[in-house]
């Protein structure tokens, strides 16, 4: 028996959000209650299909990120970890997007001059704001470089631990089959 789902549903798997995510959302959109067919196997021949077929014609098999911001994980519980690393990578994700680039105009000894102290103040005041509009462009332009480094940083530290959790999961496998030699 196979049960279509409502809409919504549908509209839940456009291809946002990770693998997970999407499983769940593509488990949802059909119902089969027949153990001779295998759903996962199904979707996996689909995908590869459309794989080949998309690589037939020539589109453009470019892997676009599924992590926008990635946020600083913490410290992992389950494996030694570098400090340092960890010490930098939270200071950088705590200050990256703090920039101060308010006005601040120090009082001048020119400004007390009775009529042309304001004259000055004015015009020095407008000098000031010209200069930052300028500062300001580039100061958010390089913000938005820093965040995008930030995530990197950040989604490669997650990819180092989970390379470091197969390394220990492989040398504890290589472990046991030397174990079990004569």
């Amino acid at each position: 028996m196979v049960k279509q789902m409502d809409n919504r549903s549908v509209a839940l798997s456009s291809g946002h959000g990770d693998a997970s995510e999407t499983a769940v959302i593509e488990d949802m959109l059909i119902e089969i209650h027949d153990p001779a067919i295998d759903p996962a196997a199904i979707m996996a021949e689909i995908r590869q299909r459309i794989s080949e077929r998309r690589a037939a014609q020539g589109y453009d098999s470019r892997q676009f990120p599924t992590f926008g911001a990635a946020g600083y994980q913490g410290e992992p519980q389950d494996l030694a970890y570098d400090a340092d690393l960890h010490h930098y990578l939270r200071l950088v994700n705590e200050m990256y997007a703090v920039v101060d680039t308010d006005p601040v105009l120090a009082p001048s000894p020119a400004t007390r001059v009775p009529v042309l102290g304001k004259l000055w103040q004015l015009v020095r005041g407008f000098f000031h704001q010209l200069v930052l509009f300028y500062v300001n462009r580039a100061v958010a332009q390089q913000t938005s470089v820093n965040s995008n480094l930030v995530s990197v940083l950040n989604r490669m530290t997650v990819v180092m631990e989970e390379q470091q959790r197969t390394i220990e999961r492989l040398e504890r496998q290589v472990a046991e089959l030397q174990k079990d030699r004569p």
